[in-house]
């Protein structure tokens, strides 16, 4: 058995405000066979002096700097780091449970799981959580199962689309992610493509239904200007996915995931400030066009896909309307 038994891979850039409560939170959980690896990408702040002083007075922590090269870049540098058995994320604004680990690696380990998610709550930039009894898991994957998402017959619903996208909340089986997980360096929402894939491949998944994960709200996409930019990088990652689609087998998962890049292109047209809105729509046209040619409409939920057909065959006006709908 590895003597470490979960590595916890720690991107930073410019966390001073929020950092500290995120290494306490790792420093205290229930599970000692860690190891926390930092990767400060570049901050300007004092989050470099902070993360120092952490590993100056805990020995395992690892701290890497580096030039500013974006989340993707760090996480990818603290796979190819990690000796641990298992390999998770945490944010550096967030903040985990006590038992996180705990709870995750014995899941893991009972299971003999790929890769082990777990439920979380959404919180305010002041710590304080969004009251929701609601669970964040999906309701037919909440059993004590062993789930491959390519042969799943009935698809995780909408609602846990975002936390099935993410890296944050799930535990995956080491050579797996060093294999399978990397992550496209120098963009924004670098998550969903290389967790998708994964996910794709896993034969193993277990789902955990507790609340372990505390994710912070974040408005680094804010109705700015310079911001809005940011969301074009969802092309990017789009297209990766895309050649996913023939690279790999998807199996049904491929209809979850292709409903998601829909919904999220969708939402982020909504919401990008008006001067950017017809150079978003042209380039949501060019992915668009190769769902059709793939044939990839049929798979789209019906009302979606009625949206995305407008996007495609009818003018960018009409589906300004449609889309606020």
């Amino acid at each position: 058995m590895n003597e470490i038994a979960v590595s916890v891979i720690v991107p930073v850039f410019n966390s001073e405000r929020y950092i500290c409560d995120c290494i306490n939170s790792l420093r205290s959980q229930i599970l000692s066979s860690i190891e926390i690896i930092i990767i400060d990408d570049g901050s300007t702040d004092s989050s470099p002096l902070i993360c120092d002083n952490f590993a100056k007075k805990e020995p395992r922590i690892t701290v890497i700097h580096q030039k500013n090269q974006k989340q993707g870049s760090a996480r990818n540098v603290g796979i190819n780091l990690a000796k641990g058995e298992y390999i998770t994320f945490v944010d550096s604004d967030d903040w985990v449970a006590p038992t996180f680990l705990f709870d995750m690696y014995q899941k893991a380990i009972e299971f003999d799981a790929d890769i082990v998610i777990c439920d979380y709550y959404r919180a305010k930039s002041n710590s304080k959580i969004k009251k929701t009894k609601k669970s964040r898991i999906d309701k037919h994957l909440r059993k004590n199962e062993i789930y491959n998402l390519k042969t799943l017959k009935k698809q995780p619903s909408k609602h846990f689309g975002f936390g099935m996208a993410v890296c944050w909340n799930k535990l995956f089986k080491s050579n797996l992610a060093k294999k399978y997980l990397y992550f496209p360096e120098g963009v924004f929402f670098e998550d969903s493509a290389p967790v998708f894939r994964t996910l794709a491949i896993a034969n193993r998944i277990v789902t955990l239904n507790k609340k372990l994960y505390f994710y912070r709200i974040s408005n680094v996409l804010s109705t700015t200007h310079s911001n809005d930019i940011k969301r074009f990088d969802l092309f990017t990652v789009q297209n990766i996915l895309l050649n996913d689609f023939e690279k790999y087998e998807f199996g049904r998962f491929k209809k979850f995931s292709i409903n998601f890049m829909i919904k999220d292109l969708i939402k982020h047209f909504k919401s990008i400030d008006n001067s950017l809105k017809y150079k978003f729509y042209l380039e949501m046209k060019r992915i668009l066009f190769i769902f059709q040619k793939k044939n990839y409409f049929n798979d789209i939920d019906w009302f979606y896909r009625i949206k995305a057909s407008v996007a495609l065959n009818h003018t960018y006006f009409l589906f300004k309307l449609l889309s606020r709908l």
